[in-house]
């Protein structure tokens, strides 16, 4: 019994830690979130209602340091945004976007799991963007 615990003890402590999502991979918009549950975002407003229709279809693809933007034109094709090297900051809260000529751009990440992406690239006081995973 003394080595069963003993086993249990060792294989508890080699158990892995759980894996942290991971940015990287494709990425569509979906929403358009606000800070505060209690204030939804009012697509009645037509300014609003403008951006989150102008952003559908939107896609952001993190990869092994480069990061991609397309967006989806009337006819259904892509449209390439734009690509530049990005790097997470160590705490993997923050998007850095590395700029050549100009400050760099960074997005906080409001939240990341497996499946959702939330990122204020407004650089907004009040909402952020909602993404789902794609691949």
């Amino acid at each position: 019994m003394k080595h069963f615990l003993y086993l249990v003890v060792l294989l508890a402590a080699c158990h892995p830690k759980e894996k942290e999502p991971s940015i990287v991979g494709k990425w569509e918009y979906v929403r358009m979130e606000t800070y505060n549950p209690s204030e939804p975002i009012n697509l009645q407003d037509s300014m609003l209602n403008a951006l989150h229709e102008s952003q559908k279809g939107m896609t952001f693809w993190f990869g092994n340091k480069i990061f991609k933007a397309t967006s989806k034109r009337p006819d259904g094709s892509t449209e390439p945004m734009g690509e530049q090297h990005y790097e997470l900051a160590e705490d993997r809260k923050t998007v850095v976007l590395n700029n050549t000529g100009r400050a760099d751009d960074k997005f906080p990440i409001i939240e990341l799991s497996d499946s959702l992406l939330k990122i204020n690239i407004f650089y907004s006081p009040k909402a952020y963007m909602v993404f789902k995973r794609m691949d």
